[in-house]
Parts: C-alpha cells; sequence; structure tokens
C-alpha cells in the first residue's frame, strides 16, 4: 500500500522515487537519526526551481509485543508511519500546524508488517523550542515566544489532539515579523485526536514540555506564565491546582527518571516547579 501526493509524483520520480522500495532503500539520503526500528534520512531532490529538502522516515517490523494487540485481533499490524500519516491529517484538519506529508507507505505479509516509510516536507527555517530558550537573552521576546507556545498546546488540546510526547524539540519555533512566534509541532507517531482528551493526556504534554527545558533555561515565573497562557486565566482555579498537582507534577516526576531530565528530579522532590 503507497500513496504519493498527485503534485510530487513528477518531481518524485524524476529523482527515482517511483516504487515502494525506492523509498525503504537504507541507501537514500543522509541518515540524521536512528532509534530502534526508525531511522531517519535528509534528502535533497532535484526539482525545476531548485533543490527541494524533503525528510524520509523509514521503519523496520514492529516488535512483536507492539503488533500483538492487531494480530490477536486477526487484523493488518498498525505501522508507526501510518499512525503518523493519519496524524498529520487530524491535526491539520484541527487546524494545527503540522509537516506536509508527501508521500506514505507500508508493506504487510500475511498481516505482519515488514517495512514501512513516511516523507516529509522540510519545515521553513527555524529551530527547535528547546535551543531558542538555551540561546534567547531579551525578556521581551522570551514572553511572545512562552506566549505563543501556550497558545498552540491550549489549541491543540482544545481541538481534542495531543501529543503524548511533547518535549520541547518537538515544537518548531519561527520569530515572525510582528514579534510573534510561529509554532509547529513534529513527530507524530504517538499522537491522538478524539473528541475530548483525558485529564493525564493533557498532563503527560504539559510535563514533556516542562522537564525537556532546562531548569536554568527557563525561570519559575516564566514556567507559571506558560501555564497561565495555556489555561487562559492570569488566576488559578481550584481545579487547575488540583490538575497541577495531581495530574503534570507527577508525570513529571516519572519523566525526570530518564536519564536527560535527571537535573530535575531534585527541584521535583521539593514541590519547586
Amino acid at each position: 500500500m503507497m500513496y504519493v501526493r498527485t503534485d510530487v509524483r513528477p518531481v518524485l520520480q524524476k529523482n527515482a522515487f517511483a516504487r515502494f522500495d525506492d523509498f525503504v532503500r537504507p541507501d537514500r539520503g543522509e541518515v540524521i537519526q536512528s532509534h530502534g526500528i526508525r531511522e531517519v534520512a535528509r534528502l535533497e531532490l532535484t526539482d525545476e526551481t531548485g533543490p527541494r529538502t524533503v525528510y524520509l522516515k523509514r521503519y523496520g517490523p514492529m516488535d512483536l509485543k507492539d503488533a500483538l494487540k492487531d494480530l490477536l485481533l486477526f487484523r493488518r499490524v498498525r505501522t508507526k508511519a501510518a499512525h503518523e500519516f493519519e496524524m498529520l491529517a487530524a491535526f491539520r484538519r484541527a487546524g494545527i500546524a503540522v509537516p506536509v506529508a508527501l508521500a506514505w507507505g507500508e508493506r504487510h505479509v500475511l498481516g505482519r508488517d515488514r517495512a514501512s516509510f513516511l516523507m516529509l516536507e522540510a519545515l521553513p527555517p527555524g529551530e527547535p523550542m528547546r535551543a531558542v530558550m538555551l540561546r534567547l537573552k531579551e525578556p521581551s521576546r522570551r514572553r511572545r515566544l512562552i506566549a505563543s507556545a501556550a497558545e498552540f498546546v491550549r489549541r491543540m488540546h482544545q481541538a481534542g489532539c495531543a501529543h503524548t510526547d511533547l518535549f520541547a524539540q518537538h515544537l518548531f519555533v519561527t520569530e515572525r515579523e510582528d514579534g510573534r512566534w510561529s509554532v509547529t509541532v513534529i513527530d507524530l507517531q504517538r499522537a491522538v485526536c478524539r473528541p475530548s482528551l483525558a485529564a493525564k493526556e493533557r498532563g503527560r504534554d504539559l510535563a514533556s514540555l516542562m522537564v525537556s527545558v532546562a531548569p536554568d533555561a527557563a525561570t519559575r515565573r516564566e514556567r507559571m506564565e506558560f501555564l497561565h497562557g495555556y489555561l487562559g486565566r492570569r488566576k488559578l482555579a481550584r481545579d487547575d491546582v488540583t490538575f497541577v498537582r495531581s495530574t503534570v507534577l507527577p508525570t513529571a516526576r516519572k519523566l525526570s527518571r530518564r536519564t536527560g531530565y535527571k537535573v530535575w528530579r531534585p527541584i521535583l522532590e521539593r514541590h519547586d516547579a
């Protein structure tokens, strides 16, 4: 099974991307990330208007434990590439900025996945929010970035969409001429969209954002500004405090046990978040 956007089909064919095997070949592109069954490659396609940068996510067969749920129900294994492709469409329908999918495909044998891929258009120039928070010094620009990110996450959750792994490197930000920041969310292979999100889904997104920005990269006041912006009010209600204490902070403590976020552990143990 394979999908290619009609308007990019000639460009892909010109660059020798016509069949499924052309997309999953390991020698295509510069591998910039490899983790488990997934690798991400960057490619420069030749187009009439000049070079065109795309990113190609290639997946091997899913682990049996991840595939077992589908296999026990006698249905084809749902690949990460297929799920992200569907989530990109769902987020876009909800008005949430995401990368543009150019092509997607998966191969099954007797219901078991063998390989899958997802090709994405490169985003406009910008940086992950985590990197910007580390280098940006001007207080006014930082406030506008925090306000833009908080509004973005609030709209995403109000639309019934959650990332479930919303670390700061998954928010790609670009400063606009009016001083505001454009925000795009990436890597939706574990995202969900439903009529109403559970508190734990919203809480996990907020906790992930919190611990993925180093304690010295954002002040306590800035974290509170984000929370107020996300909730859309200047004063926290009792339900807001309960939500933070019962959902966000416990999840942040669990995440702080990960190697990359252990710096947060002593702070969260003191409840000083």
